[in-house]
Parts: structure tokens; C-alpha cells; sequence
């Protein structure tokens, strides 16, 4: 135990020596420690090791050793615990809009529609500078009172309900009852019990009824139909005849206004009556 004391501390006492020679070369630029050992036969154990540079040579009777200042690397460490996640950065800023893309191809034209059947047009009114009725020569008369233009063969449509009364008007159209007007079928109607009341209000003044039947004036507008000439010839209205109306009594729908061209009387009646047809166009636009 004293001889290994006594080898600490030679070697301690030895490094202390060579300790201010090698302070400037050790470790040296490689990291390393040099140092000269000899086997101390003289038993001089302040001798046995000093440290030398790395480039400084060792005695004849000194064997040069050398070791690293650091040791061998050591087993990796534990990982660590993951740190908490960083605050969300800010959104970028938008980025400028593409440029609009080329417009596509223009379509193929489609393929053209059939040509529609030519249309027709009734005539309109006609006009003297003499007489209220006027004879049109196509099977209507006007009258330029109320500008009306009436079927000039009064009796063609008959008797009807009024349903079929309002019917039957709606479907006259040129080639029927002498008609040579070009009209179609919806230019047709009956006439509404204001239009009546205008149509009959100078007969009645003139007191076209009784004995001077039936309540319409002459082509004139001067005398009663009776007394003549008329556009509508001779016998019209059959004698004390009611005509319908296009109009329905407001209070009571079940029964539609007419009037009676052997009286003037204006009146209603149950619709489902039978009652002359005479029919009219407007000559007028609305």
C-alpha cells in the first residue's frame, strides 16, 4: 500500500515539472496528449513521465505515448418531451386573379322553324258620309253610331240557350252566313246590353215600336227600319223577338240580360231560355 502512495505521488511530482513547459502544447492541436515514459531503473520516480508538444521527440531511453483529451462518445441521452405547438401565423394575403379565359366557340346555328300558315285579317268597318248603317258588300253592316259591325244576315245563327248562343257567335268566321269579311273564328260575339241599349236608344226615341217594328232605325238614321231603306232588309227581328245579351245579371248570374226589339224593352231572363242569335265585331279598337 506505501509502495503504490509513493508511485501517486512521483507521478504527481513529475507532472508538476513538466506542467509550465507544456501548459502552451497541451492538449495539442489535435485534441491529443503526448508524453515521454521510461522505466525507472534508477528508482528516480520524478523522472518517469513528463509531457511533451506533438511534435517534440522522445529520449533513447523514453517510450512516447499518447491519448485523447476527450473520451469515447457516450450512449444517447432520453428524448425530451415535445414542446407545445406554436401559435397559428397570420393568412397570407390573397393572390392577384388569373387572367379571363378565352371565350368558347360560337354554337351551330339551329335549324330554321317552318313558315306558319298566312294569317288573315278581318275587314275593317266602312264608312259613307251620308248614312248611321253603311253596307260593307262582304255580308256586315257598320254602324257608325256605335261602330259596331253587325252580320248583315240578322236570322242566320237562329235560337239558342245562352251558353250556346255565346258559343255559336265565337265560331262565325268568313264562308258562314254570306260572310266574305275575311273574319275568323273568335272575332265574333254577341253584343254586351249597353251596346243593345245604344244600338236601339234613337228607335225608341223615334217610337219604332208597336205598329213601326222592330226597334231600329232606317239606314239613315232618320225613321224606323220599317220605313226603309235598311241593310238589313225587310222583317228583321221577327216581330216582338227578344235578342241575348253577351251580359250576365250581376245579382242573379243564372240569368243574363236581353232586349226586345218588338217592345225597346230591355230585360233578363233565365239563361237557359231559348233566344234569338244576331252577333257582332268590334269595329273599334278597345
Amino acid at each position: 500500500m506505501f509502495r503504490t502512495l509513493r508511485v501517486l505521488l512521483v507521478l504527481v511530482a513529475a507532472l508538476g515539472v513538466f506542467a509550465e513547459r507544456a501548459a502552451a502544447q497541451i492538449p495539442s492541436a489535435d485534441g491529443k496528449f503526448y508524453a515521454c515514459v521510461r522505466i525507472d531503473r534508477d528508482r528516480e520516480e520524478g523522472r518517469l513521465t513528463r509531457l511533451v508538444a506533438a511534435s517534440e521527440a522522445c529520449r533513447r531511453n523514453e517510450t512516447r505515448v499518447s491519448w485523447n483529451a476527450a473520451g469515447p462518445q457516450g450512449q444517447p441521452g432520453i428524448n425530451g418531451t415535445p414542446g407545445t405547438n406554436g401559435i397559428d401565423g397570420t393568412n397570407g394575403t390573397n393572390g392577384i386573379d388569373g387572367i379571363n379565359g378565352i371565350n368558347g366557340i360560337d354554337g351551330i346555328n339551329g335549324i330554321d322553324g317552318i313558315d306558319g300558315t298566312n294569317g288573315t285579317r278581318a275587314d275593317a268597318p266602312c264608312f259613307d258620309n251620308t248614312n248611321r248603317y253603311v253596307d260593307c258588300g262582304n255580308g256586315t253592316v257598320t254602324d257608325t253610331v256605335t261602330g259596331l259591325i253587325w252580320l248583315q244576315t240578322w236570322d242566320c245563327l237562329g235560337s239558342a240557350d245562352w251558353a250556346a248562343a255565346n258559343g255559336a257567335a265565337a265560331v262565325l268566321a268568313n264562308g258562314q252566313c254570306g260572310l266574305t269579311d275575311g273574319s275568323s273564328a273568335g272575332d265574333w260575339r254577341l253584343p254586351t246590353i249597353d251596346e243593345w241599349s245604344a244600338t236601339i236608344a234613337r228607335a225608341v226615341g223615334l217610337n219604332c215600336t208597336a205598329g213601326r217594328l222592330p226597334t231600329l232605325t232606317n239606314d239613315a238614321g232618320t225613321a224606323c227600319q220599317s220605313v226603309g231603306p235598311s241593310s238589313f232588309g225587310a222583317g228583321v227581328a221577327g216581330g216582338t223577338q227578344a235578342h241575348w245579351s253577351s251580359t250576365t245579371n250581376e245579382t242573379l248570374p243564372v240569368r243574363a240580360w236581353f232586349v226586345s226589339l218588338g217592345t225597346g224593352d230591355v230585360s233578363h231572363t233565365n239563361k237557359d231560355l231559348t233566344v234569338r242569335v244576331w252577333p257582332v265585331r268590334s269595329g273599334r279598337p278597345n
